[in-house]
């Protein structure tokens, strides 16, 4: 931000702008933590601008307002309809400031709204120019690498769900209860690292792998494990415990290395290993104990909820275990997309 305030002012003085000030206001704010919020805040900054800036000269030609009822009628004018456009979309919540300072603002008297809306035009541009040109250029950070290490955070806390489940304790620990709302933070933070990603990709500045698979497929793993914690609550832990718990500790246990395998693959900027034989046995002899148990009959003691609840686990397991080497696929695709950017 030092570097981008400075060489806008400097770019400012050098073309006579009559307010850099707006100039190294905008090269402050566009200058972000990576290039694609970047480039979000230099055209929600420049369109609203814009916008701003072209309907309060408008009003400013159309409604002649010399203080009194004429300058709050005009001043309504001017921002009743942008605030309803910075309502409905982030990105014009500058339009209002802009139109205000077309309309009331002091220079502009002196200059007339069009020369005066055209400057303010010019100053965000510039500011929009060297501070997108500074996050290219001086110590670039790439959305990607943050989405990355964000996701392996959130793989992490993915397994932490499944170590805790593993246990059927009758009561979570406070530590256990509190995982979930962690976890739907953490995928929060990712959306919108993704997001930054994807406006990188598309402006052509940087050659990145597609992030919108791997978070798609934590979203999945998620709700894996939402479904998971669901029906071994329902089931009960009891009954869980008195007749598969060994198969289920080892199967979720199991899950929960695979994720923090993965976790510290995406950490490492390595690719994970495509599949988990550990993983497979733990699910498949999951599967044996619930043959097992009907081959003896003790299904008989179970009510059909009961029994339909151990078998939809081991299903839930299964597409677990599948949505866990598409995430090991895609920590490999931002592996070797990172391993191109660095040869």
């Amino acid at each position: 931000m030092t570097v981008a305030s400075l060489a806008t002012y400097g770019l400012g003085e050098a073309f006579g702008l009559p307010q850099a000030y707006w100039a190294v206001i905008t090269a402050i704010i566009v200058t972000q933590s990576s290039l694609g919020s970047s480039l979000k805040a230099a055209f929600d900054r420049f369109l609203g601008s814009v916008l701003g800036a072209a309907y309060g000269g408008l009003v400013t030609f159309v409604v002649p307002h010399h203080g009194g009822w004429t300058s709050a009628l005009a001043l309504s004018l001017a921002v009743a309809p942008l605030a309803v456009a910075a309502a409905a979309s982030a990105g014009f919540r500058i339009a209002p400031i802009t139109a205000v300072i077309v309309l009331l603002g002091t220079t502009g008297a002196t200059l007339g709204p069009l020369a005066f809306a055209l400057d303010r035009l010019l100053e965000v541009g510039l500011g929009c120019a060297v501070g997108l040109l500074v996050s290219l250029v001086v110590a670039p950070a790439r959305a990607t690498r943050a989405l990355v290490a964000q996701a392996g955070r959130t793989a992490e806390l993915l397994a932490d769900q499944l170590a805790a489940l593993a246990t059927l304790e009758a009561e979570e620990s406070v530590e256990a209860l509190a995982l979930p709302l962690a976890t739907r933070r953490s995928l929060a933070r990712l959306e919108a690292l993704v997001a930054e990603a994807d406006r990188e990709r598309r402006s052509r500045l940087a050659v990145l792998a597609d992030p919108d698979p791997l978070l798609r497929t934590l979203l999945r793993l998620r709700h894996d494990i939402v479904m998971l914690r669901r029906t071994v609550r329902e089931a009960g832990t009891d009954v869980m415990r008195a007749h598969v718990a060994a198969p289920w500790a080892a199967a979720a246990s199991a899950g929960a290395e695979r994720l923090r395998a993965i976790a510290a693959a995406l950490a490492g900027g390595r690719a994970a290993a495509p599949e988990s034989r550990d993983l497979t046995e733990a699910v498949s002899a999951y599967r044996g104990a619930i043959d097992e148990m009907h081959r003896s009959h003790r299904t008989d003691a179970l009510t059909t909820d009961g029994i339909g609840r151990i078998f939809w686990i081991a299903f839930s397991l299964d597409q677990l275990r599948r949505n866990l080497d598409d995430l090991a696929e895609r920590a490999g695709d931002m592996a070797r997309d990172e391993a191109d950017r660095a040869g």
